[in-house]
């Protein structure tokens, strides 16, 4: 029965900011930020209203992430890890603190911001 999860984790880790995400969204105009959450695949795991993603693998940024710092949704992104509940571990990518630029991360960060601030 444990192989169920383990392999429902890899499955998600594989969607995570899968090549395929990528290729089936037409390229964002407009917030830099959400240029970054199509690019990095974001609303193949989350929920979140202002980028229009209604995925359920992983939490709804408009209810998890409201009333968070940046520092906080910023942490959220580059160590998944950091607030897991009995230290367990996420299924979000841990490596995105390498796999997108700091310009980048701020923008992404700013999106999610704004956009849990406007629900």
């Amino acid at each position: 029965m444990r192989a169920v999860p383990a392999l429902l984790a890899l499955v998600a880790l594989a969607a995570c900011g899968g090549d395929a995400q990528r290729r089936s969204q037409p390229a964002p105009k407009g917030d830099p930020g959400l240029k970054v959450w199509v690019a990095q695949g974001c609303g193949s795991c989350h929920t979140f209203a202002p980028a229009g993603a209604t995925a359920t693998i992983g939490p709804n940024l408009g209810l998890s992430l409201g009333g968070r710092s940046r520092d906080y949704i910023r942490e959220s992104i580059v160590a998944p890890n950091a607030r897991v509940p009995g230290g367990g571990t996420s299924i979000m990518p841990a490596d995105f603190a390498k796999r997108i630029s700091k310009p980048e991360l701020d923008a992404l960060v700013n999106f999610i911001a704004q956009g849990v601030r406007a629900r």
